[in-house]
């Protein structure tokens, strides 16, 4: 597993970190979401990427059986026109294990002649369940917000959404490409596990593992594990499509977990295609009633119950403050000034508290040297940028 404050990468980007956010970026140890959306490869990973959310799992090879006559009536097309028997599903709990649970998550790529290949990612819960089988819930595409998030969780949401205004989806559009006409694929897709999996798997409820090979270890080559169930648009039932069939059994691969790669495609670009949805996913309220352990439960086989109160993007690291995220980065990095940053902090604070109208006045100068530390990748630019800067002052 990455270090306990590897989710740090993640909450860089967020704008209630501005200078520990560039120290961050700056010893290198940041994380660029945009490419987990834009880097088009199978392997290697994108430069600089790690699997910080699902870090560790094992792999298999599997064949996506479709209900043709239900496909049919639907009318989605590419991927989901045609039985899919270069695929690969990979399985591995969304950060670390909890004292009662985990979140389970499964990653699907499906290889295409001449082009590219085509990804999702399906979760119970960012939150995760109750219990530690896999096979104990269905997971969907289309994930829930939470009301009562916390600060940590706050921080994720804002790097996330630098990337993609809907971090709580992947796209499919891709999955339903053709030539020459225009693409028909379902606003989400879940997978249900066959209710005779799920009731092997019974057996792993209250079994806490080191790898998720312990339990995927039992399937072999040929079993049904899934149902797959679709939703063609946004508050509508799903209807069961086909069936998820190991072509292999399970493996878990340093490659699998260091250098293969599962795309999260831009639901922005579903919206391009089905611009009807768009009413729908930007209501208020959409997103905190979404997902397998909400509006999609009626098809899940198990009572709907999650663990604790905390995103398993935060991976186990809950800070409540920026305060508290300094003193873990001083173990962190310890290499760092730690005396300098401290006080281009309070210079950042007093810098904010002027543009706030609390009692100081903010010259121009500091307003120019605001400007340039926002433009420059070094933590540092309080020392020699701007016309207020501390090397100026001292060469003034």
């Amino acid at each position: 597993m990455p270090s306990a404050l590897g989710p740090l990468r993640l909450m860089s980007a967020a704008e209630d970190l501005p200078l520990i956010g560039r120290v961050i970026r700056w010893a290198n140890v940041t994380e660029d979401l945009r490419s987990t959306f834009s880097w088009r490869k199978d392997q290697p990973l994108p430069p600089g990427h790690q699997k910080l959310i699902h870090p560790v799992g094992s792999v298999a090879k599997i064949h996506l059986e479709w209900d043709h006559a239900m496909m049919s009536s639907l009318g989605f097309t590419g991927v989901f026109a045609k039985d899919q028997e270069q695929a690969l599903i990979r399985i591995g709990p969304a950060g670390a294990l909890k004292k009662t649970g985990m979140a389970p998550g499964v990653s699907v790529k499906v290889f295409r002649d001449f082009k590219e290949s085509v990804n999702t990612l399906m979760l119970y819960s960012l939150r995760g369940q109750d219990g530690f089988s896999h096979f104990e819930h269905t997971l969907c595409n289309k994930l829930s917000d939470f009301r009562d998030k916390s600060f940590a969780e706050n921080l994720l949401l804002k790097s996330f959404k630098k990337a993609s205004a809907y971090p709580f989806t992947t796209g499919l559009s891709q999955w339903a490409e053709q030539d020459h006409t225009s693409p028909k694929f379902p606003f989400v897709i879940c997978f249900r596990p066959m209710d005779h999996v799920r009731a092997y798997f019974e057996r792993f409820k209250d079994e806490p593992f080191e790898h998720i090979q312990e339990q995927l270890q039992h399937l072999s080559a040929g079993k049904k594990i899934y149902e797959i169930y679709v939703g063609a648009g946004p508050r509508t039932q799903l209807k069961p499509v086909g069936h998820v069939s190991l072509v292999s059994e399970f493996h878990k691969t340093k490659f699998g977990d260091q250098k293969l790669f599962f795309r999260h495609d831009w639901f922005e670009e579903d919206l391009e295609w089905m611009p009807a949805w768009k009413d729908w996913v930007d209501a208020e309220e959409f997103w905190y009633e979404e997902g397998a352990n909400n509006f999609y439960s009626s098809i899940d086989p198990s009572e709907q119950k999650e663990v604790g109160n905390q995103n398993a993007w935060v991976g186990g690291y809950n800070p409540s403050s920026g305060s508290e995220i300094v003193e873990n980065l001083k173990t962190y990095l310890p290499f760092l000034p730690w005396s300098w940053v401290s006080w281009m902090q309070r210079t950042e604070a007093a810098g904010s508290s002027a543009s706030t109208g609390a009692g100081l006045h903010e010259t121009s100068g500091q307003a120019s040297a605001q400007r340039h530390v926002e433009a420059s990748g070094c933590p540092f630019a309080y020392l020699h940028q701007g016309d207020s800067s501390f090397i100026h002052a001292l060469l003034k």
